[in-house]
């Protein structure tokens, strides 16, 4: 496998050194909420997941994360090139009977967001029908409804 890759995505609104994430997960589905940079409040869906780790290290750990040395920084979002965690679990999943590499690896993509207290990493699936969908508001209130509304609807289509 080549070396990871961790690339800044700079056109995501950026977490702020007080974002207080609030996750929000199904067996398939991530939602996520954060402050942004610039006093804006970002609201995050990813409609397909496979992995998600939320917690530790925090900020001042973040030095002990092991993609630190390929350019993981502080207070950023990032997706993984390579990703060592993408390859592990495929190789976790190799056992099943009609295991396909190339299908497992397709559109998978391994984000990691570092905050100040927390490092939430996820592995989606991305393709023609699904892709993140993040909205920004400056608004505490229309942040709150859009996150009521998203966690409804998620909520709504497990039972």
């Amino acid at each position: 496998m080549s070396l990871a890759t961790v690339v800044l995505l700079d056109s995501w609104p950026q977490p702020s050194t007080s974002p207080e994430p609030v996750v929000f997960a199904t067996d398939t589905q991530l939602c996520l909420r954060y402050y942004a940079t610039g006093e804006k409040i970002a609201v995050v869906h990813f409609p397909l997941v496979k992995k998600i780790q939320f917690g530790s290290p925090n900020d001042e750990a973040l030095g002990s994360h092991p993609l630190i040395g390929l350019g993981l920084k502080h207070y950023q979002i990032h997706r993984i090139d390579n990703s060592p965690w993408l390859a592990e679990l495929e190789q976790r999943n190799a056992i099943h009977p009609r295991h396909d590499k190339q299908r497992f690896m397709k559109d998978a993509i391994h984000y990691v967001f570092t905050f100040q207290d927390s490092t939430l990493e996820c592995i989606v699936i991305e393709g023609a029908f699904w892709h993140p969908r993040v909205q920004v508001f400056t608004s505490e209130q229309e942040a709150k409804d859009a996150w009521r509304t998203l966690v409804n609807d998620v909520g709504a289509l497990t039972q």
